[in-house]
Formats: structure tokens, sequence, C-alpha cells
């Protein structure tokens, strides 16, 4: 990949909600990247996140990214992708065949041939492709892949990581999360993208088997609103994921939970707990804060000027994905058990 000069010129392609995070870590590394185009179908989320960012001309407003991509040409080093599931794949391919370099919210794509696709585009185009995998940048996660790769908790046996709340329910309601169409899923493919990635990321091998059990609780929406899974890799490593938007994480839990032969990790955000096999109380950690979304900015800058490949590129978006789509298969595959069995 040829480095990039100077600031990072990037658009944001889809500019509801969740870009907001994207445009604040923008602004956090103005000297190293700059947002220069705005597309989204909405003038309502235009208006907010050109306000946001200091106010962008019209010119650099559009409601069709395949215009933003021809009208901008060399002008435009990069795109952000936080449109709705479905439209990811197409937006990514466009994006690689004009030669832009992507971040690209979760998940990457809605099926494992779209995926190969868009490696395929990635590579053939010799950009760069990197998976907004914000959770990477956790304190806890960071230091706790530390200490995974120092040794220091010997041979790892089994990982726990989660994401649970209880989400209100109007957010949902007639909403595209709500069509299977859209979603590509239900709960596991959007916040439950999250504890699945951290999960791969912790356990570092490929998995090999996946079980899961889904159910809806409490949304209003076609897929599934919580979901267990469990993982197991080939390195022999037991995980677990466990993710809802009907409940809260369980009473005394954490994000995520590393056992090892020689002792145990815990911890959520900035917090991580220490317990070595021979001690009986764990040792606190508290690290340094930091703003995921703002840290994530300065790695997709930093791996464009210095032609580095980001922490979590093509590859580990489609494994994700293959987790994630496993995992739906074979809960439906226990729901049709249990219904034949019900009607015996």
């Amino acid at each position: 990949m040829k480095k990039i000069q100077g600031k990072v010129k990037v658009g944001i392609i889809g500019s509801g909600g969740i870009t907001g995070e994207h445009a604040r870590g923008i602004l956090a590394h103005s000297s190293e990247i700059a947002c220069v185009a705005l597309c989204d179908i909405s003038e309502a989320n235009l208006k907010t996140r050109s306000a946001q960012l200091g106010g962008l001309p019209p010119g650099a407003q559009f409601k069709d990214w395949k215009k933003m991509l021809r009208d901008l040409g060399d002008t435009l080093d990069a795109v952000i992708i936080g449109l709705p599931h479905h439209l990811h794949a197409p937006a990514i391919l466009d994006s690689a065949a004009a030669g832009k370099h992507i971040l690209c919210e979760k998940p990457m794509c809605l099926s494992l041939k779209e995926a190969d696709a868009i490696a395929a585009a990635v590579r053939k185009a010799g950009v760069t492709y990197m998976s907004a995998h914000n959770q990477l940048f956790m304190p806890a996660v960071q230091e706790a892949k530390r200490l995974i790769e120092s040794g220091e908790l010997g041979r790892i046996r089994w990982i726990r990581s989660q994401d649970c709340f209880r989400a209100g329910v109007s957010g949902f309601k007639g909403a595209w999360r709500s069509k299977l169409k859209f979603q590509g899923g239900g709960e596991l493919i959007d916040t439950g993208y999250h504890p699945t990635y951290r999960l791969l990321h912790l356990a570092g091998s490929k998995a090999v088997g996946v079980r899961a059990s889904m159910g809806r609780y409490l949304q209003p929406i076609e897929g599934e609103d919580t979901a267990a899974v469990q993982v197991r890799f080939a390195s022999g490593v037991i995980g677990e994921i466990l993710t809802s938007w009907a409940f809260n994480n369980p009473y005394g839990s954490h994000q995520i939970h590393v056992i090892g032969e020689k002792g145990q990790v815990f911890g959520s955000g900035s917090t991580l707990y220490l317990l070595p096999s021979s001690f009986s109380e764990p040792a606190k950690m508290n690290l340094r804060s930091v703003d995921t979304f703002t840290e994530q900015i300065k790695h997709f800058a930093d791996c464009l000027t210095q032609g580095r490949r980001p922490l979590h590129s093509v590859e580990e978006g489609r494994a994700v994905l293959e987790i994630i789509l496993k995992a739906a298969k074979d809960a439906r595959g226990w729901q049709q058990h249990a219904a034949h069995s019900a009607a015996k």
C-alpha cells in the first residue's frame, strides 16, 4: 500500500448516529485526519454531522455515495462507512473500486460470499480495509491480551466475552434493525458483534466449532434479542459469548474473563483484575481511560500514513461473521429439534 502523505482526507458514507462517534475521533486528531465530505439520504443527518464537524459546504454533502466517490476523485483518500448492515458490502465494493481506503462499521457484511468478494476487491485495488472494532482499544482488553501473550497466565483454557443491556423497546419498533433483510440477523450480529470479536482477539486462534442458543424475550424484532454462544478454538480454548438486548450483564460479571493454568484476569472498560492461581484475592488495576472511537480513528490514520496493517482487517471481519452465522444456524437447529419434540 502506498503511504498517504500529510493529512488523511476522509468522507463519511451514512452520517447517522454512530458516525457521531467517528466524527469526535476525527476532531480529536484534526492534525492527522479531516472529514471533507458527507453522504446520507437524510437531510437531517447531513445537517447534524456537518454542524458537529464545523460546517461542510453544500458541495461536500451528497445523497449518493457513487456520486461522492466520482466527483471527489483524488481529493478523497478514504471513507468511513456507517450505513445499515445490508448496505455495507455494496458501499465497500464501490469504495474499493474507486481506490479509497475503508473503515467500516460492524458487521463487515451479511454473508461469507459477500466477505469473499470484499477480500478480492480490496486485494485487487491495493487499498487498506479496517474493521471498526472499537472495543479492541478498550484498556481492559489490551492489557488482558498483553498478559495472555506474555505467558503470565500460562496456557489459556477458557475465555468469556459478554455485552448485555436492557434496551428500550421503542427504538426498535419498525426500524431497519427489526427486519432480518436489513439487519442480517438479530442482536448477535449487532451489539453481539463486539463480544465476538473481543473473544477472537483474546483467543488468538481459529474457531473450529460453534454451538448456540438464542431467544427473543423483549424486543419487537424478527431476529433474536439474546444469544449464548460456545466456541471451540484450534488451540483447545473454550470460548463463551453472552449478549442481550433483554437484560443487563449478570450481576458480578465482567465484559471479559480469561482463565489460564497460572491464573485468571477479568474486567470491563479501564478496570482489570488479576488473580494468580496461588492467591485468594485479585489485584485491581486501574488502567488509563480512553475513548475507544477516538483511539480507533487514530489507528486508522496511522495505518494509512505509515503503511501498516490494521489490527483487524478483512480476515478478522470475515472470521467474526463466520462465527455469528454458524451460531445462528446451530440455534435454528436446536429450535427446530425442540419444536419437533414438543409436537410428538
